[in-house]
């Protein structure tokens, strides 16, 4: 206390005398303690240590329980659009990182020539199909007329058999008269009928089985023309058939005119405007749909006890004040050097360990809110929970608490030894 020093030591009376001295003597002695030799320096000392072991510990306990890496971005199928049709564009109906939604319509093209193609093939339809309606009548007649022969084959056989049982049963008047006529129970002219009736019988049958034979040729000849007419129809069939195929392939080319987008994401590279004539195949948009997931390219030291199926939590760099929930969905058979355009080749040359990455993919639980926009390529940094069990929290608790018994014997001792 330099106030103290440097006032005048004179006793102005006998009772101020002692309080001044023990003033001064009791700076001095102040002055000359230590640092560490004060209690409540020491105790705060302790504490402080305390508090910075059971932070550490908490530090140390995460670390033994998680991995992360800061190499890890997004990605995200990316669709690529292009048209299946030449021709014009007529209009473009979205803007570059527009929202849309799936089946929205992007590009139109010019659909008049699509139109007149559509027209053509529909008439080309409708030709074929009169010619199956055709065919099928004729199909129907010839089936009709095959009846009608079956009909005149029937009713010839039944003539002809009619026929030879007449021409049996003259035969048979025949060979009686000619017993009857040798023993003169009749007459000549008796026997000369019955004979000119066998004769006439016998004629009258072999006409008929010639016309049985007419019959069935006609018949048959009627079954090709039904199996003729039934083959037409299977081919004016065929014909409608492939017309219809062919409008079909017209109207698509006509639906093609229309771009629409393939899911719902935001529309990204945009090459097109009215008036470009546009090749098939031309990519003109590229939609992100809003699905993104991250790849996390962890050294494989890391991966001893990843395994797919554990929580993680992922800050975006862009967001970082807000992590997303999130799991390992996958972790790749193989390094990324493996499957890059030039994989290392470790029989050749001088060879150098390399601690090597392996991508991870990690599928988030949660997605942010429409204001916050995700896509591939935005870095992030992943951080995977790899262990649940009990030997982290003991190895860490009773590491803690050895340290913290520590300190709090030596401040025992170090307290013990400063008293007075």
């Amino acid at each position: 206390m330099p106030a103290l020093e440097d006032a005048p030591k004179t006793k102005t009376s006998p009772e101020d005398g002692p309080l001044l001295i023990d003033l001064e003597e009791h700076s001095l002695e102040a002055k000359k303690v230590p640092f560490f030799h004060r209690r409540r320096m020491v105790l705060a000392i302790a504490i402080a240590v305390v508090l910075a072991i059971a932070y550490g510990a908490t530090v140390f306990y995460h670390q033994l329980t998680h991995e992360s890496t800061d190499d890890a971005f997004l990605d995200a199928h990316i669709i690529s659009v292009a048209p299946k049709i030449e021709g014009r564009v007529s209009t473009v109906k979205v803007n570059e990182n527009q929202l849309v939604n799936k089946g929205d319509l992007l590009v139109e093209i010019d659909p008049r020539d699509a139109e007149a193609a559509v027209a053509q093939k529909r008439a080309a339809l409708e030709v074929a199909q009169a010619r199956l309606e055709n065919a099928q009548m004729s199909a129907e007649q010839a089936e009709a007329h095959v009846k009608t022969l079956e009909a005149v084959y029937a009713s010839t056989v039944s003539s002809t058999n009619a026929t030879a049982a007449e021409t049996e049963k003259a035969q048979g008047d025949l060979a009686r008269n000619s017993g009857l006529m040798a023993s003169g129970a009749i007459s000549k002219m008796e026997f000369q009928h019955s004979e000119s009736d066998a004769n006439s019988s016998a004629a009258n049958l072999d006409s008929k089985k010639k016309q049985l034979q007419a019959a069935a040729a006609y018949a048959e000849e009627g079954k090709k023309q039904a199996g003729s007419a039934r083959a037409q129809t299977k081919a004016a069939e065929a014909e409608v058939a492939q017309a219809e195929a062919e409008l079909h392939q017209a109207e698509l080319q006509r639906s093609y005119t229309r771009i629409t987008a393939p899911d719902r994401g935001r529309a990204t590279s945009k090459s097109v405007e009215p008036g470009n004539y546009l090749q098939i195949g031309q990519p003109i948009f590229a939609v992100v749909p809003q699905q993104v997931w991250v790849i996390a390219n962890f050294k494989e030291t890391q991966l001893s006890e990843m395994r797919p199926g554990q929580t993680a939590e992922v800050e975006v760099d862009a967001y970082p004040a807000q992590p997303l929930r999130g799991h390992v969905e996958s972790i790749q058979a193989g390094s990324g050097a493996r499957f890059s355009l030039l994989p290392p080749e470790n029989a050749t040359g001088n060879f150098v360990k390399i601690v090597q990455r392996v991508p991870v993919k990690i599928v988030f639980d949660e997605q942010p809110d429409a204001r916050h926009v995700l896509g591939p390529g935005m870095s992030a940094v992943p951080e995977v929970r790899v262990s649940f069990g009990l030997r982290p929290l003991l190895t860490v608790t009773v590491s803690a608490l050895l340290l913290i018994g520590l300190v709090v014997g030596v401040t025992t001792w170090w307290l013990r030894r400063i008293s007075p």
